[in-house]
Formats: C-alpha cells, sequence, structure tokens
C-alpha cells in the first residue's frame, strides 16, 4: 500500500479514482495511458514490477501522471 493514498482525476461518470496500492497504480497506468509507450511510463511501470520499491512506485507513478497533464490530489484523507 500507498503511504498516501491518490486521488486521480479521470474522464467519465465518476471523474477520480482511487488509487492505494502499487497494484492499483499499475492498473491505472496499463488501462488509462494512451499508447503505453512514454518514458515515465515505462520507469513507473518497472517500479510498480519491483516487489519492495512501494515508494520509488509511488513516486514514479506521481512522475508518470505529472508528464501526462493528468490531474491528482494527495491532500484526501481517508477514514
Amino acid at each position: 500500500k500507498f503511504r498516501i493514498p491518490v486521488v486521480v482525476y479521470i474522464a467519465g461518470p465518476t471523474g477520480f479514482t482511487l488509487i492505494e496500492s502499487v497494484q492499483q497504480a499499475s492498473d491505472f497506468l496499463f488501462d488509462h495511458w494512451p499508447g503505453n509507450d512514454s518514458l515515465t511510463w515505462t520507469d513507473a511501470m518497472k517500479c510498480c514490477a519491483e516487489d519492495d520499491a512501494v515508494d520509488e512506485a509511488s513516486v514514479a507513478f506521481l512522475a508518470a501522471l505529472k508528464s501526462a497533464g493528468i490531474s491528482y490530489d494527495r491532500t484526501v484523507e481517508i477514514y
């Protein structure tokens, strides 16, 4: 699990998705990334595939979102 969950804003009826784990980040990158071929996408996918790299995966995931212009929020508290 990520230390801080990430709310990612996406097109569609819900408008957002909550990413709480490396697996969810990997799934999001695979499912919502047209082309799947940018350097930041590749780096994030590699980090998500490593077993003990939760913090690195989180950083790489956020970098990929930023690079793609996908909005996200890390200030939402989950109770």
